[in-house]
């Protein structure tokens, strides 16, 4: 698929990611166990939006996206991200500068995620909420801020996701 190609399904990924994610998450006050779901969720739309933003630049090839040890697989969010802060891939304002706190946030969500996914127990990783406004943060700057790619082709699917990105922060807040 050419680069241009994974925007439009990418941000679909995205929006379809932050409605599983804030839903588990306004679910989990009634069943507590729901919230193991939100990492899954959010590192799926983290992914997505890091595939669309490096996507976006007609210079944008096929392995910009891709896992270097299995090229028909999408990288990991870790090089996704690498690569997002890199400008041998993107642009200052496009170019991700996050600060450590943010990536260490991003690294416990992936943490919980592969523990929920990949692991028998889920209850030995906390994720506080300050780790689901990071990544709410890089996908508003990523996808509606200073996206890499062409907004007027994806207008509605832009607008659903700052729809989801604001309904979630408010569910965030009314929690404490």
């Amino acid at each position: 698929m050419a680069p241009r190609q994974r925007i439009g399904p990418a941000l679909g990924a995205v929006l379809e990611g932050l409605k599983l994610a804030r839903r588990e998450f306004e679910g989990s006050t009634a069943d507590p166990p729901r919230q193991r779901w939100v990492p899954v969720a959010l590192v799926s739309a983290l992914q997505a939006g890091l595939v669309a933003a490096l996507s976006g630049y007609e210079s944008a090839g096929e392995g910009d996206v891709t896992d270097p040890a299995q090229p028909d697989r999408t990288a990991p969010v870790a090089l996704l991200l690498r690569r997002a802060r890199s400008t041998e891939y993107l642009n200052p304002p496009e170019l991700l500068e996050l600060p450590g706190r943010t990536v260490r946030d991003i690294e416990t969500l992936v943490t919980a995620r592969n523990a929920v996914l990949h692991g028998p127990d889920v209850s030995e990783i906390p994720v506080r909420n300050d780790a689901y406004h990071s990544v709410l943060q890089v996908l508003q700057q990523v996808c509606l801020m200073h996206p890499a790619f062409p907004v007027e082709e994806h207008g509605i699917l832009l607008a659903l996701i700052r729809d989801e990105i604001s309904a979630f922060e408010r569910a965030l807040a009314g929690t404490g």
